[in-house]
């Protein structure tokens, strides 16, 4: 029978939040949604992300082991590969997406391939951009000698890719290039803190030794990224943003119409993530040392999650507490901008991946399946990974009737874990013993573990909640023979039935099971009463 004096108090999860406590976070707030994304067809819910499967595990190829570098154009993907076909060397590659099948490229030599990197701690990650027909590669693992500063695949006849390394014809590069990028059709080669630039569409030439920008103090150039700068007078056009550790500048215009410029955005926000940066359609993000920034189409620098409607920064404790900011690595799809860092989960150290939705302008995770190379491909992302090997991976960012729901074969489990619900204003202890949660019933049926922790973690009471087995697909099942469920996943109220009373001053839920294709988890009810005394063992 119902409490007297008794208030409804509802929960949904609404985003990811650094905050044990909701009080002074925004409403909905969650320190975990562990492989939980958000439903986009209904905001109060959250469902499993899906799985990855294997694209290639570069069969051919001598002994591969790391892939530290790759680009996506079109439907191919071209990159690098730690090999044994010249040991201690990278070589290139390109393979097709849609017919799962490797094309080869000419003139890889022991002689003009660069030397392979680290799979552990600090690095200089290789960066890769197209110009013209030329696709170039800046890795720090050239030798710096004869022809060997750039690595080019010429794609001019795509069917029979060919690869080199070079320098700058008629003013050389004077040091192995660390960063390369593309404005205005010019090839930008970053050594130390300037910034060389190629004659146009034709990357490997510098014709007069003034093409080269200094950007700001002396310290490295980290990263280089493109960005549409919005104007008043001239619509959109093209800058490129340079960072740097402490600074970010911003180079536009060209040296064939006169008009080119260099302006500092900022001198005390800057980068060590390279691999961070990624233009999406509201600006270029990218991890900061004190957490994620945007740099907006107006050029100004400011905090991710800025403009929400609440002014809380949500998530900064992963991005402050980042063990290994060159191994930071990003991408952007579908509305997803994804991060995958080296940190801390709950003052757990290890390698996590966070999603932040542009339409949610919310954050979730932390995702269990790591990637330190990401790219688009269509609607989803191709992922590699150090710990992996030399394997390319499928990640689709929203459910399709082919997903899979397990990494690379092996089962993935979710956890949400809420922050304690917002203080009342009330004093005194609460009790619960009445809940109701929204749980799936499309599909197979299914367990959940509902758990109820007060502010210390201690657990109050834990128990599941089943989903029924018996439910068909309307339209598939005889009246009255039984349950029938939908085929998308629409929630329906559980009670949640505790074992014993609630009582606490701070609740928090935990909701934990098996990642499958027909788990949602929407909003939680409990209902509160006040005990009358203020502290139990006061």
């Amino acid at each position: 029978m119902p409490l007297n004096n008794s208030r409804p108090v509802r929960f949904r999860p609404k985003g990811l939040s650094d905050a044990y406590d909701a009080t002074e976070a925004f409403d909905g707030a969650c320190r975990s949604l562990q492989n939980l994304v958000f439903d986009q067809a209904n905001p109060e819910i959250v469902s499993c992300r899906p799985g990855v499967v294997a694209l290639t595990t570069f069969t051919g190829f001598t002994t591969p082991t790391f892939v530290p570098v790759f680009i996506s154009i079109g439907s191919m993907i071209y990159g690098m590969v730690t090999t044994a076909r010249n040991p201690g060397f990278d070589e290139p590659f390109a393979y097709n997406t849609l017919t799962n099948t490797f094309v080869t490229i000419s003139g890889v030599t022991s002689s003009n391939t660069p030397a392979s990197l680290s799979t552990s701690g600090a690095w200089t990650p290789p960066s890769m951009t197209v110009v013209g027909t030329s696709i170039l590669v800046a890795h720090v693992g050239f030798s710096g000698t004869g022809a060997n500063f750039i690595g080019v695949i010429n794609i001019s006849i795509p069917s029979s890719p060919a690869w080199s390394s070079s320098n700058l014809a008629t003013n050389a590069l004077p040091s192995v290039p660390t960063v390369v990028a593309n404005l205005n059709n010019r090839a930008y080669y970053a050594c130390g803190n300037i910034a060389y630039f190629s004659d146009v569409l034709v990357p490997l030439t510098r014709t007069n030794a003034s093409q080269s920008l200094t950007i700001g103090d002396p310290s490295p150039i980290i990263a280089m990224n493109g960005l549409p700068v919005q104007t008043t007078s001239s619509g959109i056009v093209q800058a490129l943003l340079a960072f740097k550790s402490f600074q970010i500048w911003q180079v536009t215009g060209d040296t064939a119409t006169s008009n080119l410029a260099l302006n500092f955005l900022s001198l005390n926000v800057g980068t060590n993530s390279a691999r961070s940066i990624v233009q999406t359609p509201y600006g270029v993000n990218f991890a900061g040392i004190d957490g994620p920034y945007i740099v907006d189409m107006l050029g100004n620098v400011k905090p991710l999650t800025k403009d929400f409607k609440e002014t809380e920064q949500d998530l900064q404790y992963p991005f402050i507490s980042i063990t290994q900011p060159t191994r930071a690595s990003a991408g952007y799809s579908g509305g997803i901008y994804r991060i995958c860092m080296d940190t801390l989960s709950n003052g757990i150290a290890g390698t996590y991946e966070y999603w932040f939705d542009i339409q949610r302008r919310r954050w979730n995770g932390p995702h269990t399946w790591p990637q330190d190379c990401c790219a688009q491909i269509g609607n989803y992302f191709v992922t590699a990974h150090r710990t992996k090997g030399a394997t390319l991976y499928k990640s689709e960012i929203i459910a399709s009737p082919t997903s899979v729901f397990t990494d690379a074969g092996t089962p993935i489990s979710f956890y949400l874990e809420s922050s304690t619900f917002p203080k009342d204003g009330t004093m005194s202890e609460k009790q619960v013993i009445e809940s109701t949660i929204e749980l799936s019933t499309s599909g197979a049926g299914l367990s959940y573990q509902i758990t109820a922790t007060n502010a210390s973690k201690t657990v109050l009471c834990s128990v599941p909640v089943v989903v029924p087995t018996n439910t068909s697909l309307w339209g598939t099942l005889i009246w009255g023979a039984g349950m029938w469920a939908a085929a998308q996943n629409i929630p329906i109220v559980y009670s949640v039935n505790w074992t014993n009373p609630l009582v606490f001053q701070k609740m928090a839920l935990q909701v934990a099971g098996t990642s499958q294709s027909n788990v949602s988890i929407g909003s939680f009810f409990a209902r509160y009463q006040d005990t009358g005394y203020l502290n139990m063992g006061s």
